[in-house]
């Protein structure tokens, strides 16, 4: 694993196969990233980045953002799949500020393949995130994660553009809401005229933990041209209750049994995450959150 901190201009190293300049990193055509590259932005003397991943790579990114200031911060991220690239890419954002926006976008090109986890654990967050497909044959796969509990409230706006044809794109997202915790998520598939061939499918998904939380979920196809498929389906609710009773038939409290299930959920996020020390600090603020 290559830890990359962008956190002052003086970078003293870059692995290989990687530049960075004037708020650019990128990442050198041809090049097979055997280690997990991690972006750290943990303070806010960066706050725009542009990743741009060249053709023929083959690379997993996580990109952390984390700070401790509770003024308001705008964070913009541009991601760039360049052809026939191969990317996994992990966002994190964990920021305490009382309003925080994030403006990411990315673009994905022929015939590459990107797969987008997200996980949201900050206390008030709009995050906008568009993600274009751009070149013909293009795959897109989205899971996105938001988590809130006491005072927090995180909307997400997630698209999903095909502006080529012969696209393919999906998306999960999903919330967890506890004590007064408020999440809204807008999942948009679209398809341009002309843009046969292409697929869009999206899962929206909104658990609460007591009456208090409150979470909503739109799903939302634009589509315009016949020769596509698409389709989408939401839901929100408590858990359900016959797991829950299982699992306490075991002996377990409805707290812990809880959690069990929350943390069944997000373990597809948790294990993309390599450094074991975000890994920890991830887990221990969901599982104080829920």
């Amino acid at each position: 694993m290559s830890i990359i901190n962008l956190n002052n201009n003086e970078l003293l190293s870059l692995p290989a196969g990687v530049t960075y300049n004037d708020g650019t990193l990128k990442l050198l055509k041809k090049h097979l990233f055997n280690d997990t590259l991690t972006i750290q932005l943990t303070n806010r003397q960066l706050t725009n980045l542009k990743v741009i991943v060249d053709q023929s790579v083959n690379a997993k990114i996580i990109l952390e953002l984390k700070d401790d200031n509770y003024e308001d911060v705008i964070y913009d991220i541009f991601l760039e799949t360049k052809e026939n690239s191969q990317v996994k890419f992990l966002l994190l954002t964990e920021l305490k500020s009382k309003h925080a926006k994030l403006n990411f976008k990315s673009s994905s090109l022929n015939d590459s393949n990107m797969e987008f986890i997200a996980g949201f654990i900050s206390n008030v967050m709009d995050a906008k995130l568009y993600l274009d497909l751009n070149g013909k044959g293009a795959n897109l796969k989205v899971r996105t994660i938001a988590v809130s509990s006491k005072d927090h409230v995180q909307s997400l706006d997630v698209h999903m553009t095909h502006y080529a044809p012969y696209t393919s794109a999906e998306m999960t997202n999903i919330g967890i809401a506890g004590e007064n915790g408020v999440i809204k998520i807008n999942g948009v598939g679209q398809i341009e005229q002309g843009m046969n061939g292409s697929a869009a499918f999206q899962t929206l998904k909104g658990i609460i933990t007591n009456d208090k939380a409150q979470i909503d979920v739109n799903p939302i196809l634009i589509i315009d041209e016949h020769d596509v498929t698409a389709g989408h389906a939401a839901t929100v609710g408590k858990m359900e209750e016959e797991v829950l009773f299982y699992l306490r038939s075991r002996g377990i409290s409805l707290m812990d049994a809880q959690r069990l299930i929350i943390n069944g959920l997000l373990q597809p996020v948790i294990d993309e995450i390599d450094d074991e020390q975000i890994k920890e600090n991830v887990i221990k603020i969901i599982n104080e959150r829920i």
